[in-house]
């Protein structure tokens, strides 16, 4: 329950802040100059920015483009292209920049190079539709892919679904503690057996359904009208079987939407996350519309029904829940890549599985079934501009393919034409002049126009879920002594400190002219989170003259339940647009 802040304006500011289920610990401030090197961002300056992949018929990148080779649109008319950066090779561990050169419109042909943004690589597994086998076979090669980013300065977090979304590692540079947390992931298990499993009970009542009915043969005698029945399998045994496939589509359907809900989870909590962020999803396919293989397969034995099986084919479609991920990978500036952990599949033809060939599956159903898997991996790589890496039975090539992207690519910036409205919008990027014919351009085909609020809203929901911290006030969070509170929660004051010069002053307001805003969220050990709770804060601004002028001091009151609590706390400086973003634990006695 939310029952708001008690505020009174002082040097000493305290905020009455009584939410269940909160919990805060000590936390170390930055230092200075670790603090200054850390990405902040100046959230009242801001464009959209779209990276663009331009690659030549052979898959390689093509370099020396300018900002006068793109032309960019925004839900269909033409915007004007800002800021234009371009990054080539990869980097050394102790150079970072990845920028060669820039161009911006209102700076000249030759600024001093940017710093580039951090590149955030999240490993997402999907232990519900891998098998083991499968899954191991390319840990190996996804552990010499981190070791060869961590040197290049990116950072990276490993997640797995089990079915359930659990963070393994925050967002870290720590190789070691990737090497760990893989070794773990080699010895979970995986569900994609039990998803096999079920479609071939499923295919096996097609056949025990069939043989049945074709077992019955002509029916006895009837009366003395001597009439003899005959039992057709494909008609009379025909419900049976179609109940046996939408049986099994409706658990694939299910399965797919809770992997989907997974990522979109996940993609939220990237959102909150500066810089570029890059998902790289393992998976040995979801299937785009279940059961499609299973009713062609129906059809090809029964073939004089094989018509009517396009109906059955198109009765399960997943392809607007993989829509609406993208959706939210495009929002928050995720792209999506896929790596089919499967690689190359034999023919059923060939396989022990199928005794009696009348119910193999042909070569066209398996070209089918493979396809459906493929699907929805290439659906959401291609509308987030990433790649999809299939049938691949090595698949460290295509993990360097993949890198190729994190430090080769065309970052193109505009200003929003509609403004930050929080509403979707298309975009199209075209290469002009004849610039690098038969190029392909790969690139996210949606933003949304997150306002500032949101934005702010959305990292504090990363710090919480991702362990993701920024410092760049230099604020600092100490807890004070527990003492009763309501019921059988404890009330722990936790006061804020923020040293002095790091707020921005207005002159012009007298006696309020700092304006400071909190937000808090907060999760139990169950996963219980509470809303987000925000609040404005105006502060008497301190005169530098003024002797012993100090650091000020909020002190929130938080009412805790007794456990395990974590809490996420921001604060930005309305003034200057600058966030501090903290992530505390505590576990609360009785």
């Amino acid at each position: 329950m939310d029952r708001g802040f008690k505020v009174r304006v002082d040097t000493r500011l305290r905020l009455g802040w009584c939410l269940a289920l909160l919990g805060a610990a000590a936390v170390r401030p930055l230092p200075a100059e670790e603090a200054t090197e850390r990405f902040a961002e100046r959230l009242d300056v801001r464009v959209v920015n779209v990276d663009v992949y331009v690659t030549d018929r052979k898959g390689r990148p093509v370099p020396g483009l300018g900002i006068d080779d793109f032309a960019v649109f925004q839900d269909g008319r033409a915007v004007e292209v800002t800021n234009f950066s371009r990054f080539t090779g990869s980097p050394r561990a102790d150079e970072p920049a990845l920028v060669i050169r820039e161009l911006d419109r209102g700076l000249g042909d030759e600024p001093p190079a940017p710093v580039a943004e951090p590149l955030t690589v999240v490993i997402f597994i999907d232990n519900s539709t891998l098998t083991p086998h499968h899954r191991n076979r390319v840990l190996g090669d996804l552990e010499t892919f981190l070791a060869e980013q961590a040197g290049a300065g990116v950072r990276f977090m490993i997640a797995v679904y089990n079915p359930g979304l659990e963070i393994l590692t925050p967002v870290t540079a720590d190789l070691e503690r990737a090497r760990e947390v893989l070794g773990e992931v080699a010895r979970m298990p995986a569900s994609g057996l039990t998803a096999a499993g079920e479609r071939r009970r499923a295919m096996e009542t097609i056949q025990d359904v069939y043989e049945l009915w074709e077992e019955a043969g002509p029916g006895a005698a009837s009366d003395r009208r001597e009439l003899v029945f005959s039992f057709d399998p494909c008609t009379d045994g025909w419900e049976q079987m179609i109940a046996a496939i939408d049986t099994y589509s409706q658990a694939v359907g299910a399965r797919v939407g809770n992997v989907q809900a997974g990522l979109v989870a996940l993609t939220r909590s990237l959102g909150g996350l500066p810089g570029r962020k890059a998902l790289l999803y393992l998976s040995d396919g979801l299937e785009r519309r279940p059961g499609i293989d299973l009713y062609a397969f129906l059809g090809e034995i029964c073939p004089r029904r094989e018509h009517e099986m396009i109906g059955y084919m198109f009765r399960w479609d997943e392809t607007r829940l993989l829509q609406e991920l993208t959706e939210y990978a495009n929002a928050h500036r995720v792209t999506l890549y896929a790596l089919e952990t499967t690689g190359l599949t034999s023919a059923s033809a060939v396989s022990v599985e199928f005794a009696d060939k009348r119910f193999t599956p042909s070569a066209r159903n398996d070209t089918l079934r493979v396809a459906n898997l493929q699907e929805s991996l290439a659906l959401l790589a291609d509308e987030t501009g990433g790649r999809a890496f299939l049938n691949a039975n090595f698949p460290g090539p295509e993990l360097r393919r993949l890198a190729e992207d994190f430090h080769d690519y065309y970052s193109l910036g505009f200003a929003p034409p509609t403004g930050w409205d929080g509403k979707s919008h298309s975009i199209r990027v075209e290469l002009a002049g004849g610039a690098a014919k038969g190029a392909s351009l790969r690139y996210r085909q949606r933003y949304r126009a997150v306002p500032d609020d949101e934005r702010l809203a959305e990292r504090t929901l990363a710090t919480l879920v991702l362990g993701w911290e920024d410092n760049p006030l230099g604020t600092t969070i100490v807890l004070g002594e527990p003492r009763p509170g309501a019921g059988a929660s404890r009330q722990v004051p936790v006061e804020i400190v923020v040293p002095p010069g790091r707020l921005g002053t207005l002159a012009d307001r007298p006696g309020a002219n700092q304006l400071l805003r909190v937000l808090m969220m907060a999760e139990d050990a169950r996963g219980r989170r509470t809303p987000m709770r925000e609040r404005i804060i105006p502060l008497r601004g301190a005169d530098p003259d003024e002797s012993g002028a100090g650091p000020r001091t909020l002190v929130v009151n938080v009412d805790l339940e007794p456990g395990v609590h974590v809490i996420a706390v921001a604060l930005r400086d309305e003034i200057n647009r600058v966030a501090s973003f903290h992530r505390v634990t505590v576990d609360v006695r009785e």
